[in-house]
């Protein structure tokens, strides 16, 4: 998102509330202190009444008897008399020497004695057992599958404890859950444990481990068991489903099932589970319950943005058109620059990712001295994998641009591209961009002038990397880059290409420290800012984190517009700003330095940058 825009949805503006006659007045400021006190104290972990002193040579081992021996945690959850204290006491040996085990400590030396109000626990930790030998072993019909091998490979992949390794119990206990899923997840759901042991050697401190699964019989998904559909029709939950009656089962479908419906836009949530109470000849009804969204939906905003100014918009949305799921939608919105005004309609998302889709707007702008007046729209055929996005479409548009008193003459153009573009996303935490990257490419081009007034080609792409070491507390390293370029066998693009197809920068969104739309084709007579045909922006930022959500940003952008890229001059822009990740969008303020203008602007900006 290019800059700040803040939605303030008018669903519910007012709300009124009356007192009613002879009702309780409120407590007080410090009768409501005084009650937060007291919850507090309550709710607080006490000190032991008798403390204990734990060593054991090992800090990591002290921690866990000062979490887990029971001598020490009751007291901290209650008060214990004497009595009872003597009774945790008199077992506090044995207890510290069961939890030393789960670490690998099998010959430990416990010792507990007075000391003041309290006691001393001593332990002698002995040598660590650790991992001699591994055994794991898969059996039943799954033996005479042709995957087998894969699913050796995935039952050793999560294992926690490897030859040579200290035993950790909980360790152990993952291992296993990790040989079990490997079979469970895919086909065998059925599988469970048949034998785990964990045998121990206390002379040579060494551990051998074996696992064996009972994999059962092969289970195939059966029909859909659909529930909670009352607005839409079942079709569109059924097209969702990436798998089909009799295919082997797989956990994985089931959660991308799942995952499909809850991001479809006629769904608030969906639960998808296998009936494994009701298998029947080997296969499992899937049962799939839903809640639905309301058929129409109307928003209204405002919003305020430091290049835009204040702005507004108004949409509505319909997610049942034809009575088969199509979602048409209606959006106006405006500022002090520009008005634009548009509808779609769009196809249910199928099982595979694809859905057509297609769009019209009219949008009218003002920016650097250009009047634009243009029609865009667009059927696009969309498939959606994971986090990869393609489209193939047909576009047009038909625009009508001038420079208000000038010489120089843009008049009506227009275009009509065949369109493909290819997205990928793969940014560990959108809200608090981390580590990870986006890239974002298109290309388009005319069947020569068939309805469009010059031959045009065009492609763009846009690319970012985020990167963020181990220690977090060393900061983000984000960079990010575009490029655009128009190719028309017109001598001068103005006038043929429309000026949509083409390129201007700068502003919060690409080269900060220059106005909106600054850097492109200068006009002499009029100072205005014409968009060219290459285009290339950089941008390198470090943000160091100082509080919680926020963090402190130096930048520096570059970027060009000019006719090719052996004439572009780069203008260079520097500055720092704070980054809050809020719990809405990452909100960005930065003050920036123009060098070839020499001045400093401001910038706000919503959202990240992909």
């Amino acid at each position: 998102m290019p800059a700040f825009r803040l939605s303030l949805l008018f669903l519910a503006l007012l709300s009124a509330f009356a007192r009613a006659e002879g009702e309780a007045a409120p407590p007080s400021a410090s009768e409501k202190k005084s009650a937060k006190k007291t919850e507090n104290a309550k709710n607080a972990k006490r000190e032991p009444k008798y403390p204990v002193a734990v060593h054991t040579g090992n800090a990591e081992m002290n921690e866990l008897l000062q979490t887990h021996l029971p001598l020490i945690h009751y007291q901290r959850q209650e008060e214990l008399d004497k009595e009872q204290i003597g009774y945790l006491v008199d077992d506090a040996p044995n207890d510290a020497r069961n939890l030393l085990r789960t670490e690998g400590y099998f010959n430990t030396d416990i010792k507990i004695a007075p000391q003041g109000e309290g006691y001393r626990l001593d332990a002698q930790l002995g040598k660590r057992t650790r991992i001699d030998n591994v055994s794991v072993a898969i059996t039943g019909a799954i033996v005479a599958d042709e995957d087998l091998g894969a699913y050796y490979k995935n039952a050793v992949a999560g294992w926690k404890l490897p030859v040579g390794s200290p035993f950790r119990q909980e360790d152990w206990s993952a291992s296993k859950t990790s040989v079990l899923t490997a079979v469970t997840r895919k086909k065998y759901p059925l599988a469970k444990l048949s034998h785990t042991r964990a045998t121990v050697n206390p002379q040579n401190q060494t551990a051998d481990l074996s696992v064996s699964v009972e994999s059962g019989e092969a289970v195939y998904f059966g029909d859909l068991d659909i529930s909670g559909t009352r607005r839409y029709p079942d079709s569109v939950v059924r097209g969702l489903a990436n798998f089909k009656t009799g295919d082997p089962y797989d956990l994985d479908k089931l959660l991308d099932y799942q995952q499909a419906l809850e991001n479809n836009s006629h769904y608030a949530g969906a639960s998808v589970q296998a009936d494994f109470d009701g298998i029947r000849e080997g296969r499992v009804p899937v049962k799939v319950s839903v809640s639905e969204l309301k058929k129409q939906k109307f928003e209204a905003g405002l919003r305020f943005d430091s290049e835009y100014g204040l702005g507004g918009n108004v949409g509505y949305d319909h997610y049942n058109l034809f009575n088969r799921g199509y979602v048409g939608s209606v959006f106006v919105e405006a500022d002090r620059y520009q008005t634009t005004v548009s509808a779609g309609v769009s196809q249910p998302r199928n099982n595979k990712g694809n859905y057509f889709t297609s769009n019209l707007a009219y949008n009218r702008s003002t920016t650097q001295k250009l009047e634009q007046r243009a029609w865009k729209g667009g059927i696009w055929q969309v498939r959606e994998r994971g986090n990869t996005e393609i489209r193939y479409g047909v576009e047009f548009i038909a625009e009508d641009s001038k420079i208000p008193d000038s010489q120089t003459v843009l008049g009506k153009s227009h275009a009509t591209l065949l369109t493909a573009s290819w997205k990928r996303q793969n940014i560990e935490t959108q809200m608090r961009p981390a580590n990870g990257y986006y890239f974002d490419g298109k290309i388009g081009t005319t069947l020569g002038k068939l309805f469009s007034s010059a031959f045009t080609v065009r492609g763009r792409a846009s690319a970012g990397y985020y990167f963020t070491p181990e220690n977090k507390k060393l900061g983000t390293l984000a960079l990010r880059g575009n490029l655009g370029y128009v190719y028309t066998n017109e001598k001068e693009a103005a006038g043929e290409v429309p000026s949509g197809l083409m390129f201007r920068t700068g502003g919060a969104s690409s080269v900060r420290g220059y106005e909106l739309d600054s850097i492109g084709r200068r006009i002499a007579d009029s100072q205005a800012v014409l968009p060219d045909r290459a285009m290339a922006v950089a941008s390198a930022e470090y943000q160091y984190p100082i509080k919680d959500s926020f963090a402190l940003a130096v930048f520096h952008d570059a970027g060009g517009v000019a006719r090719n890229f052996k004439s572009l001059s780069f203008k260079h822009g520097t500055g720092v700003g704070v980054r809050w990740f809020s719990p809405v969008a990452p909100f960005s303020f930065d003050v920036a330095y123009g060098h070839q203008d020499r001045r400093l602007r401001w910038h706000i900006s919503l959202g990240t940058r992909f």
